[in-house]
């Protein structure tokens, strides 16, 4: 009788135990959260796709096709999932940007404007074979010119998903 019992009290420990995991796992699975989405729309193709959090920084670095001198536009992930604008910094003297009250001369030659503080549902600009978009996000460059080709638009948006739908598209997309 005692083998039984201790039988019948580890079947119920162990379904106990599962019905919490497979609930962790729904629950998981299930629960929204936000991913920053960079599309070339042009092609369909996706450039990338990670998860996001507010204060994610991301930065386009890109040489302008008018004076062919670098600039740099500045964006944070608000608190609302958005997509902020925040500053700009460019060598570019003549190619038409805000020389407002805000403008800041950093080093020779080289102008910060920041407090545009702008949001964007999305953000979409054209490639340029020129250009050499970068963007530069939490620490880790990618080379926007190696997927997305001159005159390709390029799109950068802030999706909700589940972990769920997101886990399937990363499997599903790597076959």
């Amino acid at each position: 009788m005692v083998a039984k019992e201790k039988f019948k009290k580890r079947v119920i420990i162990a379904g106990g135990v599962s019905i919490i995991l497979l609930g962790v796992i729904i629950y998981s699975g299930l629960f929204s959260f936000y991913i920053l989405s960079i599309k070339d729309i042009s092609n369909g193709k996706t450039v990338i796709e990670i998860p996001t959090t507010p204060g994610d920084n991301l930065w386009i670095a890109f040489i302008n096709s008018v004076e062919n001198l670098p600039v740099a536009d500045h964006f944070v992930v608000n608190d609302n999932y958005r997509i902020l604008f925040t500053e700009t910094i460019f060598q570019a003297p003549y190619a038409g940007y805000d020389h407002s009250e805000r403008a800041e001369l950093i080093a020779p030659g080289t102008i910060k404007i920041s407090g545009y503080d702008r949001q964007m549902d999305v953000y979409t600009f054209y490639a340029g074979d020129i250009s050499k978009h970068m963007l530069f996000l939490n620490g880790n460059w990618l080379p926007l010119y190696e997927v997305a080709r001159g005159g390709d638009l390029v799109q950068i948006s802030i999706k909700k998903s589940s972990r769920l739908a997101f886990m399937l598209k990363r499997i599903l997309s790597h076959e």
